[in-house]
This record gives structure tokens, C-alpha cells and sequence, in this order.
């Protein structure tokens, strides 16, 4: 009898599947660039069939993320350089240069540079990378208007708590 090799990614069958590779320079990727976070989509949620996204984040202490939560995604961060206050849950890691923090969906949590850091940021599923596209069609009086930022945010499973 044959043996059949499984693609590792989905457990299909490998013949004629995920022929394509990724492959990401540093400094490249789909770009979003804000005031306090110059990121870098290094894989995207299309690249890996949906499983996962990662991406690069460049921050400066001016970088600050709000208690929040995902309902169906989780997020891993590894700290490539740099300190970040996490507080996960109602605890708070000071993570600095080569740390992980795991954080499983629905658990409260928040994020503030400390000193510039880069972060890679592995999201599971992948696809959390729609709502930072999205947060770039944004006019800027679109986020003085609260509602209409909670509309983009629930619509990606990002839940501002």
C-alpha cells in the first residue's frame, strides 16, 4: 500500500496542494503606518490558507493599546527588541527582548511601550490583518465618531473593553 503525505498546514494531501511559499525581506510586507506603530504584514491570513497572520510592529512609547479582547482569535507576541508592558487578564509582564507572551482568545488584555520595541505578532486564525486595512480607509473624522470605530472593530473581532 502507498503512504500518503499530509501537508502539515491543513492534512490534505500534499500532490497539487500550497504549491506557493512566502517569502517576506525584513523592512517589506503590506505596510500600515501609524503615529506610535509602523507594522509590516509579514504573513497574511490568504498566504496561510487562514490559519494564522504575522505581523512586525515597530513601536514607540507613544504605543498604546486600549483593554480589549478577541473573541475568536489569539495573539502571540515575541519581543524581537525593545519593553512592553502587556497586561493580560488583570496581570501585568514587563516583556523585553526575547519574551513571548501568549494571549488565548477572549482574554482581556493591553499593550503600552515602554522603550521602542519590535514585536512580531503571530494572530490565530489569521485575517485580524483586515482590520488594521480597514482602520486605513478611515478619514480622520471617522475616528472622532465612536460608533462608527466600534462598528469597524466588532465587524473584525476587536471588542474595545
Amino acid at each position: 500500500h502507498s503512504q500518503v503525505t499530509l501537508c502539515q498546514l491543513c492534512s490534505n494531501d500534499v500532490v497539487g496542494h500550497h504549491t506557493g511559499m512566502t517569502y517576506v525581506k525584513s523592512g517589506e510586507g503590506r505596510e500600515f503606518k501609524w503615529k506610535s506603530d509602523h507594522a509590516f504584514l509579514k504573513v497574511s491570513a490568504k498566504d496561510s490558507g487562514g490559519l494564522l497572520s504575522m505581523v512586525e510592529d515597530n513601536v514607540s512609547v507613544d504605543f498604546l493599546l486600549p483593554l480589549h479582547k478577541h473573541a475568536t482569535h489569539a495573539e502571540t507576541f515575541f519581543i524581537v527588541d525593545g519593553l512592553v508592558e502587556i497586561i493580560i487578564d488583570g496581570t501585568t509582564v514587563m516583556a523585553g527582548k526575547g519574551d513571548t507572551i501568549h494571549v488565548p482568545p477572549n482574554t482581556p488584555h493591553a499593550v503600552r511601550c515602554i522603550k521602542p520595541a519590535k514585536m512580531l505578532t503571530l494572530l490565530q486564525p489569521g485575517g485580524l490583518e483586515d482590520l488594521f486595512a480597514a482602520y486605513q480607509q478611515m478619514r480622520a473624522e471617522d475616528f472622532e465618531d465612536p460608533e462608527k470605530i466600534r462598528a469597524v472593530d466588532l465587524k473584525h473581532d476587536n471588542i474595545v473593553l
